[in-house]
């Protein structure tokens, strides 16, 4: 039995060494080995990885297809199989705007207009959580009177458009979890400034140490 983080795949040489930093402090957080696989893009794939018994983590901010259907399919090539809640799950929501908070403070926002960047999902409960996660952040930073919006790298041209139009500086908020495609869509839009992706910050770590408990307290219950 090994326990799996399984993330997105990306032809992105710093994203894919991001991504390995994150294995990498949560194997030293659990005191015990933790192995990587992708399930796209790039390899090795999830499903030829799996084995019997082992434990899946899916390092996804969004509940989209990959958590749904790909990630499932993967645990159903072998036996005994247990796959945690994903990275972005409501139980750790609190731990991810933590961590979202603390990036864009270090990119030295929050901006009078911060926008949350994020990938975007056509999946009902993705969105919910993104925009949840906005009006949180707002919350966050209410006595700043920091106006919060959300967009996708697609939308993001007209939103700092309008925001500019408002006046003020405006600032991106990465909600991803490594460099790659999207951070540098968000990064070309041409915000004042962007943070940088979540990556290891240690509230991400901390965030799915907690999914790997809620896993292995359901299989101690069901034992």
């Amino acid at each position: 039995m090994s326990i799996i983080l399984a993330a997105h795949g990306t032809h992105s040489v710093t994203g894919r060494a991001c991504v390995e930093r994150i294995r990498e402090a949560l194997s030293r957080r659990l005191a015990e080995p933790v192995r990587l696989a992708w399930v796209d893009v790039c390899g090795p794939r999830l499903a030829d990885v799996v084995g019997d018994g082992d434990l899946i983590v899916p390092a996804f901010l969004g509940e989209g297809h990959h958590v749904r259907v790909d990630i499932p399919q993967a645990a159903r090539r072998a036996s005994h199989v247990s796959v945690t809640p994903h990275l972005g799950a409501d139980l750790d929501e609190d731990l991810v705007l933590q961590a979202l908070a603390s990036r864009v403070e270090e990119a030295g926002g929050p901006w009078p207009t911060t926008i949350i960047g994020w990938a975007g999902s056509t999946h009902a409960h993705s969105r919910a959580q993104a925009r949840r996660m906005a009006a949180d952040l707002a919350q966050h930073w209410q006595e700043l009177g920091v106006r919060v919006e959300l967009a996708t790298p697609r939308h993001l041209p007209d939103e700092l458009e309008a925001a500019r139009r408002r006046g003020g500086a405006v600032g991106v908020a990465s909600y991803l979890l490594a460099p790659g495609f999207f951070q540098d869509r968000l990064v070309e839009a041409g915000a004042d400034a962007v943070s940088a992706p979540l990556g290891d910050h240690p509230a991400i770590i901390q965030a799915l140490v907690r999914c790997l408990d809620v896993a292995r307290d359901a299989a101690r219950k069901a034992a």
